[in-house]
């Protein structure tokens, strides 16, 4: 029994300490100082202390309700927050209401202030802005800074009717001067946006300061954001770290985008980026457990490990996170530190599609398709390369015009075609506008357009799209369309097989056959047969079978060592790599073996031709030639492909006088406005000094930009120019 009463009386001292303690806490400092007796804060300890050591929970209540009841505001103050907060009784919002009034009325910042809140959100009563807005100025008159700072965000957001950016303006800085926090905060963001004022990014880094430096990770955040995206000052890392130590995950999060992509950071650094990454990903945040993924997958400083990748994966994609559930089906799609799970990747791609990622529609599709996951079925491939194509994406835009040219999934539409295949193409890709081509050769679906197409081909064979190449070959060889040139045609079925293009290659090789060069037949229909190109296979089996001592020995012949620098020159004047040309020094040779050397190395410098012959062909052919007067007229209208194309005439002098200085010019515009070509020509004039004083980094600029693109010229001369720096 006396243990019952001794454990009881414990509880009981321990439930009146833990009220009061709530009560003390619930206040803030500024109510402390309005409510606290004269005689201190120390007179208010001693009053607790006698009344802890005679009084239980309930009469503690009771005590307060009657001097609450008599006026005392500071006891009517405590009841409302035991009342609002349920401490030590139930929660009554209404009675909380009720005290919280009563202290208000006798003029008490903070209580004006809770009764605002009330009224501003509905607590407990009906929300009513009118009398939430008359309490909040009672308090924020008597400079209670919250009350000031929630003030100027009401005039700011709108909330009475109409945005008032000064009267916003007036309490953010009068509750800023005071030195509250967020209002110094939101003080800085009216300057740095010139929101209400005008802008001022001195002003907008002193208030912002002002904040950071009371230690609030909010505050300390938001410096760190302006100094990076306005003032692009390294010191952003110092204050992101600052608030990352104190837990706040954006901080965190930023730190781990800013080391993983070496920006503002002395160099990338991964482990770093992992570190902070990690962090926030336990605290829950999906893009950083999207990137720690990312890092143990793609990293080439942190080791690889895909479990890793996985787990963060799956937590990300179980929150919807779109991009971790499409890298994760792909995953499961290719079998990458899993087992090979095509309808768990069409589960995931589902969701991430589901979600508007064009890259997980597009994927989607596909599987559609293939038949992976899923039954084929062409109508919901098409509905989704629909969503994808229009939300931008390039490959997605591409696809569906293959579907209306085949009709797969819709009826058969050029019009519609075309479209899709122009949208695809603006966008750089290749296929796209080799297929748009041909279309406006044939003004099928769209207005025939051959000069259009002649150029666009001409474009893409310049970027080494082999298609292209040979289809110009076909073009110029036959001579149906545009006017038959057999220089042009070998210089493209020279440049297609080059490129790897199989009917080429097996063309190019008849054409070696037939000349008797059969050694250079050989290795080109060996290579056009290397991707199971039928005819060539079938042609290479019947010289085989005709006579292989024969082929043998022609194999085996040296090529005079003069010879191959003429044959060289030759391919170079043409602008033909000569890599794979097959050449071979002299050892011994009989006298007739020379012979045929000899007989063989002119009929091979006949086919190539010059460069003088291909300029000469270009001039002469009228149906491929630019029409100047057009040409002019479509670059005053800014047109890059123009800017582009003259600039070709002025660097070569075809047709206009050789003037490398408005070759430079007009090919800069065309690079300022985002063609490739024309942004590794302008690299390569720079490197050079064609039309242009000398300047590496200009020129490194230019290829880089190329390059950013997925250009790979432009990678190339980025090579080459950092291999010159080095």
């Amino acid at each position: 029994m006396m243990m019952f009463l001794v454990t009881n009386l414990i509880l009981k001292k321990l439930m009146v300490r833990t009220i009061l303690l709530l009560l003390l806490l619930s206040l803030p400092v500024q109510a402390l100082q309005i409510l606290q007796p004269k005689d201190g804060y120390k007179t208010v300890k001693q009053s607790f202390s006698q009344i802890e050591s005679t009084l239980s929970p309930t009469q503690l209540l009771t005590r307060l309700e009657k001097s609450a009841k008599s006026g005392n505001a500071r006891e009517q103050f405590s009841l409302a927050n035991m009342y609002h907060g349920g401490i030590g009784v139930k929660q009554d919002l209404r009675l909380s209401f009720y005290w919280y009034t009563q202290v208000a009325e006798q003029g008490y910042a903070n209580a004006q202030f809770r009764l605002a809140n009330y009224y501003h959100q509905g607590i407990g009563i009906d929300r009513d802005m009118n009398e939430a807005m008359q309490w909040y100025q009672k308090s924020a008159q008597q400079d209670f800074v919250v009350a000031q700072h929630v003030l100027a965000l009401i005039y700011q957001n709108g909330e009475t009717g109409e945005v008032d950016y000064d009267k916003a303006y007036y309490w953010h800085e009068r509750s800023a001067q005071l030195g509250y926090g967020k209002a110094q905060s939101s003080l800085a963001k009216m300057y740095e946006t010139g929101q209400g004022v005008d802008q001022d990014l001195i002003l907008a880094q002193h208030w912002y300061i002002k904040a950071a430096q009371q230690y609030d990770p909010k505050a300390q955040y938001d410096l760190a954001d302006f100094l990076e995206n306005k003032i692009n000052s390294a010191r952003a890392i110092t204050w992101y770290e600052k608030s990352a130590d104190q837990g706040l995950v954006a901080a965190q999060y930023r730190l781990a985008e800013l080391y993983y992509l070496g920006d503002l950071v002395r160099k990338k650094d991964d482990f770093e980026s992992l570190k902070w990454a990690v962090m926030a990903a336990k605290q829950g945040d999906i893009d950083a457990q999207f990137l720690v993924g990312v890092i143990y997958r793609n990293s080439e400083q942190v080791p690889h490990d895909l479990t890793q990748t996985l787990y963060w994966y799956q937590q990300a994609a179980d929150k919807d996170h779109a991009e971790a559930q499409y890298n994760l089906a792909t995953l499961y799609l290719m079998g990458e530190g899993v087992q090979k799970d095509f309808n768990r990747a069409v589960e995931l791609y589902h969701n991430a599609a589901n979600q508007g990622f064009t890259r997980a529609q597009y994927s989607l599709a596909l599987r559609y398709l293939r038949a992976e996951g899923v039954e084929r079925d062409y109508e919901q491939a098409v509905a989704w390369l629909s969503k994808a194509a229009e939300g931008g994406h390039a490959l997605a835009q591409y696809s569906l015009a293959l579907r209306y040219k085949l009709g797969q999934g819709v009826n058969k539409d050029p019009e519609k075609e075309v479209y899709w295949y122009q949208k695809s193409a603006s966008q750089g890709n290749l296929e796209a506008q080799y297929y748009l081509a041909l279309l406006l050769l044939k003004g099928e679906g769209v207005e025939q357009d051959i000069e259009k197409a002649l150029f666009m081909l001409s474009d893409l064979a310049v970027e080494g799209h082999e298609s292209a190449q040979y289809q110009l070959y076909t073009l110029y060889n036959k001579g149906n369309i545009v006017g038959k040139d057999e220089t042009l045609s070998r210089v493209y079925l020279l440049k297609a097989s080059e490129s790897g293009h199989s009917d080429a290659q097996y063309h190019l090789g008849q054409i070696y056959h037939e000349q008797g060069l059969l050694r250079e037949a050989l290795y080109w229909l060996h290579l056009s047969a290397d991707q199971n190109y039928a005819p060539a296979q079938k042609m290479l089996d019947g010289l085989q079978t005709a006579g292989k001592k024969n082929l043998q020995d022609i194999a085996q012949v040296k090529v005079v060592e003069p010879s191959v620098k003429m044959i060289a020159d030759r391919a170079k004047a043409a602008e033909l790599t000569v890599s794979n040309i097959p050449f071979l020094t002299t050892d011994s040779m009989t006298e007739k073996e020379k012979d045929i050397v000899a007989e063989s190395i002119n009929q091979l410098v006949s086919f190539i031709p010059t460069k003088a012959q291909i300029k000469q062909s270009l001039m002469s052919n009228s149906k491929s030639m630019d029409d100047v007067v057009e040409l002019v007229t479509n670059v005053k209208e800014g047109d890059p492909v123009a800017q582009h194309n003259l600039s070709t005439l002025f660097s070569d002098g075809i047709v206009v006088p050789k003037d490398n200085r408005k070759a430079f010019m007009l090919m800069l515009e065309a690079a300022k406005q985002g063609l490739t070509q024309s942004q590794n020509s302008v690299a390569i004039m720079y490197l050079d000094g064609v039309g242009v004083d000398s300047d590496r980094e200009q020129a490194y600029f230019w290829a880089s930009t190329s390059a950013r693109k997925g250009n790979h010229t432009g990678k190339k001369i980025l090579l080459q120019i950092i291999s010159k720096n080095q």
